[in-house]
């Protein structure tokens, strides 16, 4: 809520082309899913028109956009063409109502990235480790939510962190996704990225091979979270970083 009692919209649905604002949504259901989850028939839109719509007619060059308090966008989702099915009435409320919708076979899925969305939109800071404190099984979610804000802000994929040395807590990584969280933040301050993968992770620092002189890598706890990410993934980052001279310390 805003200091004035609306409701703070954390979607836009917008045409892609123009920009326009065609829905702003508090809320989507049924976007964000398990991986295996069967595409749903309908997604729910609590929100409200910007546009002149109608139900029954479809919209086309349709960008979901993710957007903080300020109205600022911090994600986004292309999904193209988005049928709306028909209205529907929130209790007590109007602000509760919205549209029953098909994105045509457009999901996320990253189960739990609806949430973690909404804490990055909330304009409080993000901090150190905040990650970690989420289940295991939401480090993946984190993980999209990290690098999809990371670009859609306009940052490339590199290291803008200033420090000759970072340092990654081994204790954090109970797998890859946390161990790219773990990297991502270690490098870049909380919520930074630093790749999601071993060619994401060449990329950024093959990009920052000439901004600055190669960086020192501490990783603490380097043997339990070896075990945790298995030894394969973790010989193979390693050889990625020393590809690219980075000077990794184990403790």
């Amino acid at each position: 809520m805003s200091k004035s009692g609306s409701i703070i919209p954390l979607y836009h649905l917008v045409e892609e082309e123009t920009g326009t604002v065609i829905i702003a949504a508090r809320e989507i259901s049924g976007f964000f899913v398990e991986p295996d989850h069967a595409q749903p028939e309908e997604i729910l839109i609590y929100g409200s028109p910007r546009e002149p719509v109608r139900p029954g007619k479809d919209l086309f060059d349709v960008e979901l956009r993710v957007v903080n308090s300020l109205g600022k966008a911090i994600g986004s989702y292309y999904i193209g063409r988005v049928g709306l099915r028909s209205t529907f009435e929130g209790e007590g409320s109007p602000e509760q109502g919205g549209f029953v919708a098909t994105f045509y076979g457009h999901t996320c899925p990253y189960a739990t990235a609806g949430a973690i969305w909404r804490r990055w939109a909330s304009g409080s800071p993000l901090v150190n480790g905040e990650w970690a404190r989420y289940p295991v099984e939401s480090h993946d979610s984190w993980l999209h939510v990290v690098q999809n804000s990371w670009f859609e802000t306009g940052h490339a994929a590199k290291r803008y962190g200033v420090g000759e040395t970072c340092v990654v807590d081994g204790r954090r990584i109970l797998g890859e996704s946390s161990f790219y969280c773990a990297l991502g933040e270690s490098v870049n301050g909380p919520g930074g990225y630093f790749g999601s993968t071993l060619d994401g992770l060449a990329d950024c620092l093959a990009s920052s091979r000439n901004a600055g002189a190669p960086f020192e890598l501490v990783w603490e706890h380097f043997s339990g979270a070896q075990e945790r990410m298995g030894a394969s993934l973790s010989a193979s980052v390693m050889d990625v970083l020393r590809e690219f001279d980075v000077d990794v310390k184990l403790r």
